[in-house]
């Protein structure tokens, strides 16, 4: 990462689908403890692939409007906050990954 990428304002993610995704991630911890109590590891695979679709939903948005682009020239502040949040994604999916056992990969070749 680049320094100052640690943002502790969100207040910058104003899209709903920014919002829906940032819930989403919060959900985690309590989707990890339901699965367990249940012993039901299903409850994981398919929360991670919501969060993947979230985050492609996202992604897509942001290809047909610019101002939704992860990178916005000239808005330092919000391009750290959509960092922020790609991180998140990036550690909740990895994080998901390792509970079953998969090491996710570095880059898609």
């Amino acid at each position: 990462m680049f320094p100052g990428s640690i943002v502790r304002n969100l207040s910058y993610l104003k899209d709903e689908s920014e919002i829906a995704l940032i819930r989403a991630l919060a959900s985690w911890s309590r989707v990890v403890e339901g699965a367990a109590e249940s012993h039901e590891a299903h409850r994981i695979s398919n929360y991670l692939y919501e969060v993947a679709s979230e985050f492609h939903g996202l992604w897509n948005k942001g290809r047909d409007d610019p101002s939704l682009r992860f990178l916005v020239e000239g808005q330092a502040d919000l391009t750290r906050a959509r960092l922020a949040l790609i991180d998140g994604v990036r550690q909740v999916i990895a994080e998901g990954l390792h509970l079953f056992g998969v090491e996710p990969m570095e880059e898609m070749r």
